[in-house]
């Protein structure tokens, strides 16, 4: 429940008269006490004249500010006294409000539209608050077509349906909550609040009337209110409410809540004493991750007298939960939070000999590994550390673990209460699925909590395999384990209090969960019928549709709607026997050569390839985007020849023959339409530059890894060119093969051989990089460098063999051509690093390594990466920005990710998108945003592989209706 802090209104008598006073303390004490009662904003509304408005509100947020860090919610009647007070506010926070009266919309929205602020939305307009459901869903639907103008998205609006006085419209609550679940039906991202005290006005016994009206809107879907964060009766009615209507699970929320209150209230503090001093030290140090004197620390707290069991919890773990907590504010970064767990693991050591038995774990144990077929280890490295942090005992089973293993391990440890599974990557989604499901039959179930996590994991993800926690985080993954730890699960457990299930009786159990569920889609199929007439707004402009079970309205542009049967195909051209595999590849290296200079004309690049139809036959239609077993990168062998299947992984990455004869197949059933071109990727895996250094590769069916060769620095000579590393000159000699066979039928692509830290990272295991660069960061820099100097050694060597007449060359995976040295960069591993590090460390690498190459596209990959595009927009040789959300996320398209290509555009750079998320008709509708914002000039589109028909009709739509766009954000540039 988001609560907006209601006490810091001038309507208020009280703070009326402070505001006129100055009375600067009472601001700052109300401000203070709604903060630590756990408002999640606080509103600050002046009500004063607006010629005098902005100045209090200024002194009003200022003072509000000396205290806390939560964030504002700016309120006042006047948009432009709004918008005007957004810069004195630290941190963005929430605009109260806006509406369809006069120009309040069109005066904040474009203000807040590329930030982080939230917005609170009434349902009114010019004639005041309509008196029927119907009208303000009309203002509804109103606001959220502005909404989407101004590309602000639904999870940043707290919609108002507006509750009028009971005492005069018996009504009231039935036409607030009918607002309610019609509101969430459409968007149920979106937040929905009330200033609920309006609902009691004029009654007595007023709160009565406003805790009965806040459970009853909860019910229908309020999830923020304006209210008064001290008022513990309102408080608790919110929580325990949530807990009632399954927000709440384990009761966690309320137990974290209101579980220690009586021990906090008769807590008296104690006087400061050395003792003190000494666990101050111990936790500063922990906190700071200082491992290499925390033992001492550690032992001059024990000898000057202090409880061993108090130097862990308080302490260390203390230290702990501050790190975490720092950790999701983006205060610190992976190496400082990994330092700080490694500090805590050396100070146990020390302290472990006084410690009773179990004391150091005795928050639970937890059984911790990689599912099978992923061989990645930092990510559960450092989660590990975290739940040792936390007190917890951990069983690390290490990667590529399997099912049986996990329940082996399970039966062996009683006292296990956790299970928590990674898996990094999207090949072994399905894994981790398979291990979940393997769980919940076994007997143990009522016994463990199933937490997963992962690169590729998202909450929908776990919620639709069946886990019990999705955690985005280590700290994340600690701080709930440490909740189970609290609720009491975790002791029940490992006191056998819970009952073994028998295999029969589990599936039983799960026959009727099954049950439930198909009575509950029952009951939504029938609740998401398609609306009344009556009650869709009436604008032709909007269409309204299904999309996964549920309506959503959408502007018509000419809205798609694809019939196979009435495609005209005419207008696909095949190359004639002789001609290759491309038709006209002269006029999509046209394309490519105005799309580097961001200057495309006509529609914007295309990747399309589309199945032949000798091969349609074996398709069922699914998007296939490559990746593993019949796949490639540019999509799918059907009904190949037995004879062409690899019969190992020698075969499948090291045969030249064999991996040319298989892709001619691949080229001889697929058509390379708009600007796709056959290109042949022969990577022995991404990062293959570490193997010429020293690392060994691992090959699995789908996927390669480059084993750790360094346990430390010392003694490595400087890293240098080494033309007689067998894998470098196998791989080179695999170029050379694979050139001679393809002819001038198709490019073979640059091998990614991948830089910078990323290299380093292969070489010495990325948790061991992460701690040499928090204790040599000057010497990890020397290595850098070392990797930028011979990057084009290698690459040159490549470039030679493949290059074409003039000069360019294609690029692995990323489907790029450029008439020149062409090249990809990206440096995954600065998700773990801070902004400061980035800049010092990879910036001038990255810079380095433009400037000796024509055309750089940068791979910016996953959403904690972010954070470093503004480093990355000041570097010029860099062309292109490619996003990618991580594996299994949502595709380039979603609007959350504008953030990112605005700053791109802004900066004067193409961007490629790759477009995969929802179906078909979907995948145009999400271009056509695209399109309308950023134009066509410098936009490079990658599809999934599709049908000849899809292929056609997307071709067409696109001349029709995506050429020559300039785009509105272009144009709000002045360009």
């Amino acid at each position: 429940m988001i609560i907006i802090g209601e006490k810091l209104n001038g309507s208020i008598p009280s703070v009326a008269k402070a505001i006129a006073e100055k009375d600067a303390d009472l601001i700052r004490e109300r401000a203070r006490m709604q903060a630590e009662a756990g408002a999640t904003f606080l509103d600050v509304c002046a009500s004063v004249e607006e010629a005098v408005e902005v100045e209090t509100l200024k002194w009003m947020i200022d003072l509000v500010q000396e205290v806390t860090d939560t964030p504002i919610c700016v309120d006042s009647p006047s948009a432009r006294s709004c918008v005007a007070a957004i810069p004195f506010c630290k941190r963005p926070g929430l605009i109260n409000s806006v509406s369809l009266e006069g120009d309040k919309i069109d005066t904040i929205f474009p203000v807040i539209a590329d930030t982080d602020w939230e917005c609170v939305a009434l349902l009114c307009d010019n004639d005041g608050i309509p008196d029927s459901v119907e009208r303000r869903m009309k203002i509804f639907f109103g606001i959220m077509e502005k909404a989407k103008q101004y590309g602000i998205a639904p999870s940043r609006l707290h919609i108002d349906p507006l509750v009028v006085t009971l005492g005069t419209d018996q009504t009231a609550l039935t036409v607030f909550a009918d607002c309610c679940r019609r509101i969430k039906y459409e968007y149920p991202e979106i937040h929905i609040t009330s200033g609920l005290s309006n609902i009691s006005f004029g009654l007595p016994v007023r709160k009565n009337i406003n805790q009965a009206f806040m459970v009853l809107a909860m019910n229908a879907g309020m999830d923020s209110a304006i209210v008064d964060p001290t008022n513990k009766n309102m408080i608790g009615m919110i929580y325990a409410t949530n807990a009632l209507l399954e927000r709440d699970e384990y009761c966690l929320q309320y137990i974290d809540k209101f579980g220690n209150k009586a021990s906090e209230e008769a807590a008296q503090p104690a006087p400061a004493s050395p003792l003190d001093e000494k666990m101050q030290k111990v936790f500063k140090l922990t906190q700071d991750g200082k491992n290499k004197e925390i033992g001492q620390a550690v032992q001059e707290a024990l000898d000057a007298g202090c409880d061993p069991t108090a130097i862990l919890n308080d302490a260390m773990i203390g230290a702990m939960a501050v790190v975490g907590d720092n950790f999701k504010k983006e205060i610190i970064f992976v190496p400082q939070m990994l330092a700080a767990a490694r500090a805590m693991k050396a100070g146990v050591e020390v302290l472990k000999p006084y410690l009773a038995t179990g004391e150091a774990g005795s928050a639970g144990t937890i059984i911790l590994g990689t599912v099978a077929g992923d061989l990645h280890d930092i990510g559960k490295n450092l989660v590990g550390m975290m739940f040792e942090s936390a007190g917890f005992e951990v069983i690390d089973l290490g990667v590529d673990v399997p099912i049986q293993t996990f329940i082996d391990e399970i039966n062996k440890h009683k006292e296990a209460s956790i299970v928590a599974l990674s898996a990094l990557l999207t090949t072994t989604m399905p894994s981790l699925r398979d291990t979940v499901a393997a769980l919940l039959s076994q007997p143990f179930r009522s016994r463990i909590k199933i937490m997963v996590g992962g690169a590729p994991i998202s909450q929908e993800f776990a919620d639709e395999i069946g886990a019990d926690a999705y955690t985005e985080d280590a700290a994340s993954a600690a701080e709930c384990a440490k909740k189970y730890a609290e609720s009491g699960f975790c002791a029940k457990a490992a006191a056998g209090e819970f009952d073994q299930v028998s295999v029969k009786g589990e599936e039983s159990v799960t026959a009727g969960a099954e049950d439930k569920e198909k009575n509950i889609a029952m009951t939504d199929a029938q609740t998401k019928s398609e609306p009344d007439a009556e009650e869709t707004p009436e604008d032709d402009s909007y269409e309204t549709s299904e999309t996964n079970g549920t309506w959503v309205r959408r502007p018509l542009h000419e809205a798609p709607h694809f019939v196979k049967d009435k495609v005209d195909l005419s207008k696909i051209q095949f190359p004639k026997p002789g001609e290759g595999y491309k038709v006209n590849m002269e006029a999509a290296k046209e394309k490519f050569r105005n799309y580097w200079a961001h200057k495309n004309t006509g529609r914007p690049l295309m990747c399309i390839i589309a199945r032949r139809p000798e091969v349609e036959q074996y398709s069922d239609g699914t998007p296939v985007e490559g990746g593993y077993l019949d796949q490639i990168c540019q999509g799918k062998y059907y009904n190949m020849p037995e004879e062409l299947k690899w019969k190992d992984m020698e075969d499948k990455y090291q045969n030249p023959q064999r991996i040319v004869d298989r892709y001619r197949y691949f080229c001889e059933t697929h058509a390379f339409l708009g600007e796709s071109f056959p290109n042949l990727n022969i990577d022995f895996g991404p990062g293959s530059l570490a193997s010429y250094l020293g690392s060994e590769i691992g090959f699995k069916e789908d996927t390669v890894w480059f084993n750790k060769c360094l346990d430390s620095w010392d003694g490595v000579p400087k890293l240098t060119f080494d033309p007689e590393n067998k894998w470098f000159k196998k791989h080179i000699q695999l170029a050379k093969d694979c050139q001679a066979l393809a002819g001038d039928d198709f490019y073979v692509d640059m091998p990614d051989l991948m830089e910078n830290i990323d290299v380093l990272a292969s070489l010495r295991g990325a948790q061991d990089i992460l701690f040499d660069l928090l204790d040599e960061p000057e010497m990890i820099g020397e290595r850098i460098q070392e990797v930028t100097d011979i990057y084009y050694e290698y690459y040159d060597r490549f470039y030679d063999i493949i290059k074409d007449e003039e000069g360019g060359n294609a690029y692995t995976v990323f489907q790029i051509w450029g008439p020149g040295r062409t090249v990809k960069l990206q440096c995954d591993f600065s998700a773990m690093m801070s902004p400061e590090d980035f800049r010092k460390y990879i910036q001038p690498s990255l810079r380095t390594q433009s400037e000796n190459v024509d055309h750089v596209l940068y791979h910016l990959d996953g959403p904690a990466a972010i954070k470093h595009m503004d480093a990355l927009m000041e570097i010029d040789g860099i062309d292109a920005l490619q996003w990618t959300s991580g594996d299994a996320g949502p595709d380039g398209t979603l609007p959350d990710w504008d953030v990112i290509y605005d700053k791109a555009i802004a900066a004067g750079k193409s961007i490629w998108v790759k477009v995969y998320s929802g179906e078909f008709e979907d995948w145009i509708r999400n271009v056509d945003r695209i399109v309308n914002k950023y134009g066509s000039h410098s936009l490079f589109l990658l599809f999934p592989e599709m049908s000849m028909e899809q292929a056609a009709y997307l071709l067409d739509y696109a001349d029709r209706n995506w050429s020559d766009v300039k785009g509105t954000f272009v144009e709000s540039l002045g360009r």
